[in-house]
């Protein structure tokens, strides 16, 4: 079954999850090719949007060829702390990483694919799980916004949950409603 889901601008294809390893079909045009990145080892640089992002989850480690081991998850808060944590060792000399909005962690999901739904070229070893972006739902302070990278799916999850974190730098490359900036 596919149905279409819209949360803050978001369009994601919704599949279930039916394997470990990851199913693309190719009657289906790709949302991530290749050629739109320029991986530098660690990481990765999107040429569309300009963002630069972990090549591999937080707890996986860079082979050369892959991302090994399996991503961290931990709660929000946690993830929050880990932004200041890799920017204070100055992750691949940068000191500028942060969680990403909804829409950056929107701009890598492949929609040809799922278990993951990466490009698995781009992002190898990439974890079929959910990741936290910095964006807070708003009207609570309970709840902050996740993609799941196994189906596709956006939604408010609540901040005790335990999810994967995957940073970005650079952007915003799209313009915040106002009252997203404002804060």
């Amino acid at each position: 079954m596919k149905k279409v889901i819209s949360r803050l601008g978001i369009c994601c294809w919704l599949a279930a999850p039916l394997a470990d390893a990851a199913t693309c079909q190719a009657n289906l045009e790709e949302s991530t090719p290749s050629n739109r990145f320029n991986a530098t080892g660690t990481t990765v640089t999107d040429k569309e949007t300009s963002l630069t992002w972990m090549r591999c989850a937080i707890g996986q480690s860079w082979t050369g060829s892959t991302c090994a081991g399996a991503a961290t998850t931990m709660n929000w808060s946690e993830a929050v702390a880990m932004v200041e944590h890799f920017n204070q060792q100055g992750l691949a000399g940068q000191k500028d990483w942060r969680l990403p909005m909804m829409p950056e962690l929107a701009s890598i999901v492949e929609r040809q694919c799922f278990n993951p739904r990466m490009n698995e070229t781009v992002f190898p070893g990439a974890p079929s799980t959910v990741f936290w972006s910095i964006m807070e739902k708003m009207g609570t302070t309970r709840y902050a916004y996740t993609l799941d990278f196994g189906g596709g799916a956006a939604v408010a999850t609540l901040k005790d949950f335990n999810g994967a974190v995957r940073l970005v730098r650079g952007g915003p490359w799209w313009t915040p409603p106002k009252m997203m900036s404002a804060k």
